[in-house]
């Protein structure tokens, strides 16, 4: 990252540390470069003048509090004239599945007063639309707040189609993501899974059958907690599925941090248990995409860098340092988890000891998987006709079978790290009530295994 960059349109030096950027004589510019910013329109100034090897083009990002120049990535396909052959080919395919779904289509449909142009307009039911941006190239994070706010303005439900994990436009809008990277690939079914921004809300146990600790207490609750899970749907029946309202759109607001929340698709059903009568968070939109420069710019400006800093560490995380659709999990517990059954204990008192109850559900976890091991284990060949070649395991039993073994290992170790029987004077009598504890908890145990929260 710099803080100088080439404007090609105007053959001129930007310098974003500069409270007027460098040229006094343009005082809107920045403003002006997000408004109307193309993917070929910022070039790196140390590429242009000593020809290094780079990228080349770039786009601005604000951290904090300062703008930055970041070189486009080379996972990016740079779009400079016309729309690309994968553009062409998704925009065709998306009208002519709605359209054979009996919607309304309109392409590149214009607004009347010239500020949208719409990929694809599809007409749903309930006289709602859904606005198809095909996000192929690079875009700056103020054109996808731009367009999205003009979109939502002319009544319009933005649906931001990308094929790059990195994608400025995933989270600052309603978006989903497909893995194509070729329009010949176009047709074919497998190409055309949704691979991210489908979501579907799902209540997680939080007892020691995970991995997860509790994101409340760091260790397990017995409750529930609420985590939404991608889920892979072909983009035909997304295309449906939104223009029928069987997909709705979702943002859940994140905890105070660098993110701004989340953007995503669900069933209307997920949506209502999610929110629990409670309204849904405004999706952050600048009133403006650039801000205000004063506050932002560095009274004192540095001075210029025409030298290409493409691939050092310059110190400064990029907003690009990770994923931005990583598919993992996004815990919602702060927003909906359930309280465990009345019945579920924090403790135990057992022939004088008392037991604290993540212990116990440990023990009841660690002999819930020793008992699968049993039944698979019953299920199996015997070891002998193995040895004696009479017969063979497949491929997937054994697979199980290992897994089971290493699912009996993780909680034995979980168990063996609990605080509580160290701190004894009478481990062995420790392990007798410990076990006298979960036996008298599987009756319990079974209730909340039934339980609906």
């Amino acid at each position: 990252m710099t803080h100088n960059v080439l404007h090609r349109g105007y053959g001129i030096t930007i310098n974003l540390n500069a409270s007027d950027l460098g040229n006094p004589d343009r005082p809107e510019l920045l403003q002006e470069i997000h408004r109307n910013y193309k993917p070929d329109l910022l070039y790196c100034l140390g590429a242009h003048e000593y020809g290094t090897v780079c990228p080349g083009f770039m786009t601005i990002v604000e951290k904090n509090g300062r703008y930055h120049a970041r070189h486009v990535t080379r996972g990016e396909v740079s779009e400079t004239t016309s729309e690309s052959e994968l553009h062409k080919a998704l925009k065709n395919h998306t009208a002519e599945t709605a359209s054979r779904e009996g919607f309304n289509v309109s392409v590149e449909d214009r607004a009347v007063h010239g500020r949208r142009r719409t990929d694809v307009t599809v007409a749903g039911v309930g006289g709602k639309k859904i606005g198809y941006e095909i996000q192929i190239s690079p875009i700056a994070s103020g054109s996808v707040d731009n367009r999205t706010r003009t979109a939502v303005g002319d009544g319009l439900t933005p649906l931001w189609l990308v094929t790059n994990e990195n994608s400025l436009a995933i989270d600052r809008a309603p978006w989903a993501r497909l893995n194509v990277q070729r329009w010949q690939d176009v047709g074919s079914g497998d190409a055309l899974r949704v691979r991210g921004g489908v979501k579907a809300l799902r209540m997680v146990r939080c007892d020691w059958s995970t991995q997860r600790e509790c994101p409340r207490t760091g260790t397990r609750c017995g409750g529930w907690h609420a985590t939404w899970e991608s889920t892979q749907a072909h983009y035909d029946d997304m295309v449906r599925m939104t223009a029928a309202g069987e997909l709705v759109t979702l943002f859940m607001r994140a905890r105070a941090g660098r993110r701004r929340g989340w953007h995503m698709w669900v069933k209307p059903s997920d949506k209502a248990e999610f929110l629990q009568g409670r309204p849904e968070p405004e999706p952050y939109l600048p009133a403006s995409a650039a801000g205000s420069t004063a506050t932002l710019l560095p009274a004192e400006p540095l001075p210029p860098d025409p030298h290409c800093r493409y691939g050092e560490d310059t110190g400064i995380r990029t907003e690009l340092a990770r994923p931005r659709d990583s598919g993992d999990p996004i815990d919602a517990s702060d927003w909906l988890s359930k309280e465990p059954p009345p019945e579920y204990r924090s403790t135990w008192n057992v022939d004088g000891w008392e037991i604290p109850g993540d212990v116990v559900a440990a023990r009841l976890a660690l002999d819930s998987a020793l008992q699968h091991l049993k039944a698979l284990a019953d299920t199996l060949p015997a070891g002998a006709d193995i040895a004696a070649g009479r017969i063979d395991i497949t491929h997937a039993d054994r697979q199980r079978w290992l897994a089971a073994q290493e699912e009996c290992r993780r909680l034995a170790a979980a168990l063996a790290t609990q605080p509580w029987l160290p701190t004894t004077h009478d481990p062995f009598s420790a392990r007798r009530a410990l076990f006298a504890a979960a036996r008298k908890a599987e009756a319990v145990d079974s209730a909340n295994a039934t339980y609906q929260p």
